[in-house]
């Protein structure tokens, strides 16, 4: 099976499309990869979107995945469907389902996203839509041996209602923004416990690149949820600060129930790695083909 997978590359490992690349070849399947935004950034949209279209003419692609691909222009994505088999994954939240993402899910043969919300409003618009758990990189989201310098921590941006939440807190909160790649993951091990705060219904993939890291997490609840992890033994769900604050003191005064929770959500976690997300990728393929 050969898949053109279009996407962002990068060396420092910042994109996810690098892991999901290599999951593909890992998976024995022969796979380009084409860095859209650097072709348009080198050539123009106008050459990369040609240079695309050729490419596909000119090869025999089983599939064409389209990563999000904002900026391609709508008519690439009606050739290259004409072409051959075409997938378009979208891992963002709901609030950036625009109208462009909307049209280009209307032109593929298929669908697939990371948010339950999302998969509501992309299955009006094509049948074959799917959900699937982006998860993590089991290549740099790892254990990583190192002492435990943060009580608490939170890896991401403070927006919403975020800063609010962490101002309610007794323990003071290490906001890491600017951990990728390998450093993620070493910034997990060095917490001794990890936070997350969803902003849309689902969780982002900092859920499972904690628990791939065997950080104990407490985290607020999203949709489907249960059917996953299990409060309490994979990790730890928190309603609002009242709640948050006992729990984060109740942990930290018993170490060894949070390391219980923390290997049980390593293990349950492995299923959501790089190469799930790529064989169910092509498991739809096999099911519209």
């Amino acid at each position: 099976m050969r898949i053109l997978f279009v996407g962002v590359f990068d060396k420092e490992g910042k994109s996810t499309n690098l892991s999901q690349l290599f999951a593909f070849k890992d998976l024995g399947y022969d796979v380009i990869g084409y860095n859209y935004r650097l072709k348009a950034a080198i050539h123009g949209n106008e050459y990369r979107d040609k240079d695309l279209v050729y490419l596909v003419k000119q090869r025999a692609f089983d599939l064409v995945v389209f990563s999000k691909c904002n900026v391609v222009s709508l008519e690439v994505f009606k050739k290259i469907s004409d072409i051959t088999t075409t997938c378009l994954w979208f891992m963002d939240a709901l609030v950036n389902y625009d109208q462009e993402m909307k049209d280009k899910t209307k032109l593929v043969h298929y669908f697939c996203c990371d948010k339950l919300n999302v998969l509501e409003h992309a299955t009006k618009i094509n049948k074959n839509s799917f959900y699937v758990c982006e998860g993590f990189d089991s290549t740099i989201d790892k254990p990583r041996d190192v002492d435990q310098i943060y009580d608490a921590s939170f890896i991401g941006n403070i927006y919403g209602n975020r800063a609010e939440l962490l101002s309610k807190l007794d323990v003071p909160v290490k906001v890491i923004n600017n951990a990728f790649s390998n450093s993620h993951s070493i910034e997990v091990s060095k917490s001794k416990i990890n936070l997350n705060m969803c902003t849309s219904d689902g969780a982002s993939d900092r859920v499972y690149k904690i628990m791939a890291a065997k950080g104990f997490l407490i985290t607020d609840d999203w949709p489907g949820r249960e059917d996953i992890f299990i409060d309490g033994e994979h990790c730890v769900i928190f309603k609002d600060a009242e709640d948050l604050n006992q729990k984060i003191n109740y942990y930290l005064k018993n170490p060894e129930e949070a390391k219980k929770i923390a290997e049980k959500g390593y293990k349950e976690v492995q299923k959501f790695n790089r190469l799930s997300w790529a064989k169910q990728i092509v498991s739809f393929y096999e099911q519209v083909k």
